[in-house]
């Protein structure tokens, strides 16, 4: 009982330790140099991942043009929050320390046009990642240098992580379910695996990448579904089409989190 208590606990122990040296942690950001070393943080990675970059621009310049008479403002938002994302994720990908700027300021892009399509679920979930992961990836010394990967050490990883993650759903689909939100179901779905990848991801945890790649198969659906009804536009289908993209890069690439020297066994 002792051993599932301290592994419950550790599930929320980058946030205690990250709250508890604040003060020190902050220090990160304003060091010299930190600039230069966020550009550093984006040479080194694979010719797939600059190629999803190259990729992704090209569909969200279309996607742009496409829906730029309708919704001028809404369009350069979702572009501007579609490339970043998709910065951030490649960069998670690659451990790399850019992921939680790019995340930051993507977050904020997409919950706005989230808001704006009454996707209430989706756009609380970029504030979560906002409040409960960007920053504290950005201010966590694990998220900066020499990020090593971590897997599950038993099966009772998956059952913890599994039963958080139903809580979750529950929890959200209840609240959201009393609002207008037209797409609870997959909204409240989507938001859930996205709490449950977040732990995982601060964590680094490596089995983080089997709940993004069902995240994103979730939220390409909510976006069509969205577009179907006349709310959105293909900016975020395209995001997200290229987020599970990624996924599979990080799954078989020589370099991703499952085929990696640097994957620590314990």
């Amino acid at each position: 009982m002792l051993k599932n208590r301290k592994e419950v606990d550790s599930m929320f122990s980058r946030y205690k330790d990250v709250l508890t040296h604040l003060p020190e942690y902050s220090k990160n950001i304003f060091r010299k140099g930190y600039f230069k070393w966020l550009i550093d943080q984006c040479r080194g990675w694979g010719w797939f991942s600059y190629g999803l970059l190259i990729f992704n621009f090209i569909l969200q310049v279309g996607s742009m043009i496409q829906s730029f008479s309708a919704h001028p403002i809404t369009s350069i938002i979702a572009f501007i929050g579609g490339n970043l994302s998709v910065a951030c994720v490649i960069g998670i990908s690659n451990r790399s320390g850019i992921q939680g700027w790019a995340g930051l300021t993507s977050a904020i892009c997409i919950a706005t046009t989230a808001f704006i399509a009454h996707n209430y679920a989706n756009a609380w979930e970029q504030i979560g990642y906002i409040l409960f992961l960007d920053i504290f990836c950005i201010l966590d010394p694990k998220w900066n240098d020499d990020i090593k990967a971590e897997k599950f050490d038993s099966w009772f990883d998956w059952i913890k992580y599994g039963i958080f993650f139903l809580i979750a759903w529950a929890v959200l689909h209840y609240i959201f379910s009393l609002t207008n939100d037209p797409r609870v179901f997959l909204d409240s779905m989507s938001l859930a695996m996205s709490v449950t990848g977040s732990l995982l991801e601060l964590n680094r945890k490596r089995e983080q990448y089997f709940v993004w790649t069902l995240s994103s198969v979730i939220t390409i659906a909510l976006w069509i579904q969205t577009m179907l009804q006349g709310a959105g536009n293909f900016a975020l289908i395209f995001s997200y089409s290229i987020f599970f993209l990624n996924d599979m890069y990080a799954f078989f690439s020589r370099k991703g989190w499952f085929r990696t020297e640097k994957v620590r066994e314990s």
